[in-house]
């Protein structure tokens, strides 16, 4: 669903939004990432806050993160003891922004190639009640820019089945830049470790009635310094993903099967 009407209409104050970025190994970026979403966020009509969740990194990221922690006031710190992966990164985080009182929850990645002036857009379609905002590479005005050509194959046609099953009007179903109402997000039993937890998350946003809806966002690249990209190309990490989209197909398909008796 793009948001061209809204739930409601409503001059209510920006609601409150904790910003989780899962960290795993970014310490040649990791400090400028913070600082550019900080930056934004202390333009945030509302409360907001930064929660950086350092999975257990093995390089200096989680000492970039303590000194950062001391001079950015927005900036608070979890610490994994044993890598849980980007998914248990994501609870911690979410689970973080409850105890801190934060009404949305927002993911972003660690390395810039989510646009942080986006975040903007999302307090926007949480402020006019929008339980669950994806940013979208495929809606008109988005896309990716210098992502190599076998990754934006691999999402473009990967992102035409998984909303054909999943049979919703978003054209971003595998998208992580996204926010959710963290009510909402902590009552699905979500249990993937790595990232099919976003499909899996959409899964139990559309078994709870829940319409997504989606803004334009530019992804880009990770800078020549990060290291590469942990995203693991692999027909195991593939059927993961699907899984959840076959999943949702299939009770429409009984429900369907239903009404005909």
């Amino acid at each position: 669903m793009t948001p061209a009407t809204t739930p409601r209409e409503s001059d209510a104050a920006w609601p409150s939004l904790g910003v989780v970025i899962p960290v795993f190994n970014e310490e040649a970026g990791i400090r400028q990432t913070c600082e550019a979403i900080g930056a934004v966020l202390e333009g945030y009509p509302g409360r907001a806050g930064v929660i950086a969740v350092d999975d257990a990194s093995i390089d200096a990221s989680g000492a970039i993160l303590s000194e950062l922690a001391q001079r950015l006031d927005l900036l608070q710190v979890c610490t994994h003891e044993t890598n849980g992966g980007y998914g248990a990164a994501l609870r911690t985080g979410a689970r973080r922004a409850a105890q801190d009182g934060f009404e949305y929850v927002a993911f972003i990645d660690s390395d810039l190639t989510n646009p942080p002036e986006d975040l903007m857009k999302m307090g926007e379609l949480a402020r006019r009640g929008y339980p669950y905002i994806k940013g979208s590479r495929f809606a008109p005005g988005g896309g990716m820019s210098s992502v190599p050509f076998r990754r934006r194959i691999f999402s473009q046609v990967g992102n035409v089945v998984g909303r054909t099953l999943f049979g919703i009007g978003i054209h971003d179903v595998t998208n992580g830049f996204r926010a959710v109402r963290t009510d909402l997000f902590l009552s699905w039993p979500l249990r993937e470790r790595g990232f099919p937890i976003i499909v899996e998350e959409l899964d139990w946003a559309v078994r709870s009635g829940v319409e997504p809806v989606e803004f334009p966002t530019i992804l880009t690249t990770r800078g020549d310094a990060q290291r590469p990209t942990s995203f693991p190309y692999r027909p195991r990490v593939i059927m993961a993903y699907l899984r959840y989209p076959l999943y949702a197909s299939m009770r429409r398909l009984r429900r369907a099967a239903e009404g005909k008796r």
